[in-house]
C-alpha cells in the first residue's frame, strides 16, 4: 500500500490534471465514485430484494429513483465539501480515501460560493423527480419523507444550524444513511411496503459503512479534534476506536450470516459473508496489532472498503440471479 508521502503525490497529480471551474471540477466534487458505494449500490439492493419477494421490478420508478439518490447524494457531498473548507486547509495528513474532496483546497473551483451553488442546484433537480416518483409513479407515502430525511440528515453532516459531525453524531448519520436508509428506500419504493428481511441486510450494512468511517478517521483525528469535530475518533481516541472497529465487524459479519432467519435465502446470506469475511478477519486482526499507525490505516482502509463493497455486491447479485431464477 502506498505510502502517505506517495498519496499526497498522486492526489497533487490528480488535482493538476483538473482545469479550474472545468465541468470535471463539479463532477469530482460530487464524489460520484463514492455514490456508488454508499447509495446507488445498496439502493440496488434494496430493489433488487423487493424483486426477489414479490416478483415484479419497476424500471420506471428503479430509473427515476436511482438518479434523485445519485442528485441527493452529490448535492450532500458538494454541501459538505464546501461547509469543510477550513478544516481540508488545514489538513495535511490525510490517508489515501480520507481528507475530502480537495477540489475547494486545490482552487480548482476558484469561487468557492459556487460550489454551494452547485449543491443546492442538484437538490433542485432532484426535487421534481421525487415529487413524481409519489404523484405520478405512485410509489406511497413514505417516499417523500424517507427522501426529505436523508437529504437533510446528510446535508446537516457539517452544515449549519446542526452541522451534526461536531455533535459526535456524524458517524450515525453515515451508518443510518448509506447503510440502512439507501437499502429501505429502494425496497420501499419498488414493493411498496417494508420487509423483515431488509432488517439483517440494514444492519450488516450499517455497521460495515461505520467502519468506512472509523478507518478514514484516524488519519483526520488531530485535524479534526483542532478544528472542533467531536468525531468518535476525537472522543474515544484510537485504541478504543480500534476496539469499537472490531465490535463492529462481529455484528456485520453476524447480520449476514443470520439473515436467512429474516426470509433471505441461504445462499445470498453465506456467499456474500465467504466473500467478505477473508478481509474482515484480517481487518479485526491488523487492529488489534495497532494497525493503523503510520501508512498501515492506508491499507486498513481499503481493505475495510473491501469488506463492506462484497457485501452489498454480492447480496445483490445473489438475490437477482435468485429472483430470475424464481420468476422467469
Amino acid at each position: 500500500m502506498p505510502t502517505f508521502e506517495e498519496v499526497h503525490r498522486y492526489y497533487k497529480q490528480r488535482m493538476d490534471a483538473i482545469e479550474p471551474d472545468s465541468a470535471r471540477a463539479f463532477y469530482e466534487i460530487m464524489v460520484a465514485r463514492f455514490i456508488l458505494l454508499s447509495a446507488s449500490l445498496p439502493f440496488a439492493l434494496g430493489a433488487v430484494l423487493a424483486y426477489f419477494e414479490t416478483g415484479q421490478f419497476n424500471w420506471p420508478v428503479f430509473i427515476v429513483s436511482s438518479v434523485t439518490v445519485f442528485l441527493i447524494v452529490g448535492a450532500v457531498n458538494a454541501g459538505n465539501t464546501y461547509f469543510d473548507y477550513e478544516t481540508d486547509l488545514n489538513n495535511w495528513e490525510f490517508s489515501a480515501y480520507s481528507g475530502g474532496i480537495r477540489v475547494l483546497v486545490e482552487n480548482k473551483i476558484t469561487n468557492r460560493q459556487r460550489a454551494l451553488y452547485f449543491a443546492v442546484g442538484l437538490l433542485v433537480a432532484a426535487l421534481p423527480l421525487g415529487l413524481s416518483l409519489r404523484f405520478l409513479l405512485h410509489t406511497g407515502p413514505w417516499t417523500i419523507p424517507l427522501g426529505v430525511f436523508g437529504a437533510l440528515a446528510g446535508w446537516f453532516y457539517t452544515g449549519k444550524p446542526l452541522m451534526l459531525v461536531y455533535h459526535s453524531m456524524g458517524e450515525l448519520v453515515i451508518a443510518t444513511c448509506s447503510g440502512a436508509l439507501t437499502v429501505i428506500a429502494g425496497y420501499y419504493l419498488q414493493a411498496g411496503r417494508f420487509s423483515p428481511g431488509l432488517v439483517p441486510l440494514s444492519v450488516a450494512l450499517a455497521f460495515s459503512i461505520l467502519n468506512v468511517i472509523l478507518a478514514n478517521e484516524f488519519a483526520d483525528r488531530r485535524t479534526d479534534a483542532a478544528s472542533g469535530k467531536r468525531t468518535w475518533l476525537v472522543v474515544l481516541g484510537p485504541e478504543r476506536a480500534s476496539q469499537l472497529y472490531r465490535v463492529n465487524v462481529g455484528i456485520s459479519l453476524a447480520a449476514m450470516a443470520t439473515a436467512w432467519l429474516w426470509g433471505i435465502p441461504v445462499y445470498a446470506a453465506l456467499i456474500p459473508l465467504a466473500f467478505a469475511l477473508p478481509t474482515a478477519v484480517d481487518n479485526f486482526r491488523k487492529m488489534a496489532r495497532r494497525g493503523y499507525e503510520g501508512d498501515g490505516i492506508n491499507e486498513l482502509t481499503l481493505n475495510t472498503f473491501k469488506v463492506h463493497f462484497a457485501l452489498e455486491l454480492f447480496a445483490t447479485l445473489c438475490l437477482l440471479v435468485g429472483g430470475l431464477v424464481r420468476w422467469l
